[in-house]
């Protein structure tokens, strides 16, 4: 009751939040020198890495303006903040994201998150800071080296963009998950038939502790306008502690019906070769036994929109997936973003 009490109350910030006056206020100020900040530090430290490496600013003027040409043109990916958009993005912001989810046959969760991506853009190597997903609950992890799931810690790192070769656009990564030292690489490149796009990524991971990880996803796309586009997207992915290869088939749907809103349908197959689940929950111990087919079916409906400030979104998805842990039986669950951006975000 009482998240449900916070997910009313969130919703209910974000209706008052359209009848505020637009004018400059105490919120606009401060937001305004918070974002400043936060790109001011940016190229400082560029502008230092830059002089390290002994580069001139003359040598890097016509990649910052291409940059800067890129970032104009707002697509589906940086609208609806999908990973994709987070593996390929070169713009500069920090997004403090709540994210409370209501449902029916698992527990309720409420969480603050942290992302930042922070490029170097007059640095050679075209660096790039970043981090992900740092909320309260897995910083108090690292604090107290508690022994829990490396999931449960956030990334945190340096991206390195290497020059586009054969048309294979490739990024290294150098960072920590809680303390420990992981290295990633990530290669993609896109082919053109007739009006679809297909884009082939893969990814390799290896951390200090010995696991290494890798997937592969296949992107097909289809634009019909601008922020109208229909993906498929086939997935695969095999790590060192888990048994078998997950798989996944998703098919999605993205429109945009107006300015600064967006929807979004999905209809998602997941499955595992080698799934563990329990055979009888009556029996204790549990007996566990493998499944190799699909173990979770997911629809969802996602609505997306900026108001009131245009570092200000809020997104809604109710959801219903079937899974082979609850019997594939339906689990109804509604999913409430409240996203702030600090930084150069559009």
């Amino acid at each position: 009751m009482k998240k449900m009490i916070i997910v009313f109350g969130c919703i209910s910030v974000v209706l008052m939040a359209q009848s505020i006056d637009s004018n400059s206020s105490y919120i606009d100020d401060t937001h305004s020198i918070i974002s400043k900040k936060v790109v001011d530090l940016s190229n400082e430290i560029d502008t230092t890495l830059s002089s390290w490496l002994g580069h001139s600013d003359s040598n890097t003027t016509n990649k910052t303006i291409a940059k800067k040409k890129k970032k104009e043109r707002l697509t589906v990916d940086a609208f609806f903040q999908s990973n994709k958009y987070f593996n390929e993005t070169d713009n500069t912001f920090i997004r403090v994201r709540t994210d409370s989810i209501l449902q029916t046959r698992e527990s309720n969760k409420l969480n603050l998150r942290v992302s930042a991506q922070i490029p170097f853009n007059k640095s050679r190597q075209n660096f790039q800071f970043f981090v992900n997903d740092l909320n309260l609950e897995n910083t108090a992890n690292i604090l107290q080296n508690e022994d829990v799931d490396q999931n449960a810690y956030p990334n945190i790192g340096m991206h390195y963009f290497a020059p586009v070769s054969y048309g294979i656009t490739s990024r290294y990564s150098l960072g920590f998950q809680g303390i420990t030292p992981f290295v990633r690489a990530r290669y993609s490149k896109i082919f053109r038939a007739n009006e679809w796009n297909i884009e082939p990524a893969q990814i390799f991971r290896y951390s200090s502790d010995n696991i290494f990880e890798e997937e592969t996803n296949i992107y097909i796309d289809k634009e019909f306008s601008e922020l109208s586009l229909l993906r498929i997207q086939l997935h695969r992915q095999t790590k060192t502690d888990i048994k078998g290869m997950d798989y996944a088939l998703a098919v999605e749907y993205y429109w945009s019906p107006q300015e600064k809103t967006g929807l979004r349908v999905s209809q998602g197959f997941y499955g595992n070769t080698k799934y563990p689940y329990i055979v009888d929950k009556n029996i204790d111990p549990p007996v566990t036994d493998t499944f190799g087919g699909i173990n979770n079916y997911a629809t969802s409906f996602s609505w997306r929109q900026n108001i009131w400030r245009d570092w200000f979104y809020y997104e809604v998805t109710p959801s219903v997936n079937f899974h082979k842990d609850h019997e594939y039986q339906a689990n109804y669950a509604v999913r409430f973003f409240l996203d702030f951006y600090f930084g150069e975000y559009k």
